[in-house]
């Protein structure tokens, strides 16, 4: 367990803070939490002591609510200035045509919450100490805050699932937050136990890579966590 929380979320709103509250117990062993309600003032010196010790931070808010989006705007920039990595985490589905000063807005909804909190709990454990194979912070932030969009995928696997099978799955459950992607990178974070090896993680690696385009430079991390006995995690980031 990660005793340092370097990630926080934030429930901006009514639905920002409801989000927040249905997701609050699944998270708050690696991650800090805070809720503004449209009451709160949000000046500098709030927002200075919100982005301490913050390296990721995540953002639950509607963009439907012109008022949340104000404070989310005050809270990127001042994350912006810290070079915080920040994520917006929107819950209209409706498209926003108003600039949102933050690195990375997805939509979230009652369908994605579950993976996008798996994939940013593997985040957090891929740039731990612990971490077996660790990825630098700058890598997190070079793929996430990107010019274009997104492409994300989480799946659980077992020994029963073939390498092909791993790979063809992700792909398939891949998500995409707008058309155009930088192809530049893709992240890899593995979870697992020592009852894989390495070149079975090499074996992983490799399908993946042969399922995606061949101008992404692949980075990975390896999490080796014991109890998971033969249930191997994996998350993947394009831009």
């Amino acid at each position: 367990m990660i005793e340092s929380k370097n990630t926080k979320l934030i429930g901006i709103g009514n639905e920002g803070i409801k989000k927040l509250e249905e997701v609050e117990s699944k998270i708050s062993d690696k991650i800090d939490t805070e809720k503004i309600n449209m009451n709160k003032d949000v000046d500098k010196d709030y927002v200075r002591a919100l982005l301490d010790g913050v390296d990721i931070l995540l953002l639950t808010y509607s963009s439907e609510d012109k008022q949340a989006l104000q404070i989310v705007n005050a809270i990127g920039y001042m994350a912006e200035e810290r070079r915080v990595l920040s994520v917006g985490l929107d819950l209209s589905e409706k498209e926003n045509k108003d600039e949102i000063k933050i690195n990375r807005i997805i939509k979230i909804n009652d369908n994605n919450t579950t993976t996008l909190l798996n994939i940013v709990e593997m985040i957090i454990d891929s740039i731990a100490d612990e971490c077996t194979i660790s990825i630098d912070l700058t890598d997190i932030k070079e793929g996430l805050a990107s010019d274009m969009g997104i492409k994300y995928s989480y799946g659980e696997f077992s020994k029963s699932d073939s390498v092909e099978d791993i790979a063809n799955k992700l792909i398939e459950a891949s998500e995409q937050t707008s058309e155009e992607l930088t192809g530049k990178k893709l992240m890899i974070l593995v979870e697992m136990s020592s009852v894989y090896d390495i070149a079975y993680l090499n074996e992983v690696l490799n399908a993946i890579q042969d399922k995606s385009e061949d101008s992404y430079e692949a980075i990975f991390s390896l999490y080796l966590k014991e109890d998971l006995e033969d249930k191997i995690k994996v998350s993947l980031i394009y831009n």
